[in-house]
């Protein structure tokens, strides 16, 4: 593999099929190598009464779809806080990330196993993968 290159997927929104796709590069730069149909929809997770004896919750992304995400949102609709992790293994996490009141985190790009979210303060959550 190049030091300038390396391979990449990309998921978009094909609005003329409806569908979601992926596209891929190969090693040397090479774009569009493929681009065929992603066979998944995105998974969607709330909890409109976040409190502390739910924490913490653990989203399996892989068990759901059988291979990592590759994106994901989530929105604070509570009063208050509650902190976010990932893992690209599902046990090994990055660092938390606070979400405060009406605040959207949003990560693309990124291979997701599963996703931590902490109680801090009561609230509540809207999470959205693919």
């Amino acid at each position: 593999m190049s030091a300038l290159h390396e391979a990449v997927e990309i998921y978009f929104y094909d609005v003329v099929s409806s569908s979601w796709v992926k596209g891929a590069s190969d090693a040397d730069g090479n774009l569009s190598v493929s681009i065929f149909p992603v066979n998944r929809i995105p998974l969607s997770f709330e909890d409109t009464n976040f409190v502390t004896g739910d924490s913490p919750v653990i989203l399996d992304i892989n068990n759901a779809y059988g291979e990592n995400g590759r994106e994901f949102s989530i929105v604070n609709d509570g009063n208050g806080d509650f902190t976010v992790a990932i893992s690209g293994d599902g046990s090994v996490y990055g660092g938390e990330h606070t979400v405060k009141n009406g605040e959207v985190y949003a990560i693309d790009n990124i291979s997701i196993d599963s996703i931590r979210i902490t109680w801090v303060a009561d609230s509540s959550y809207r999470v959205v993968a693919l």
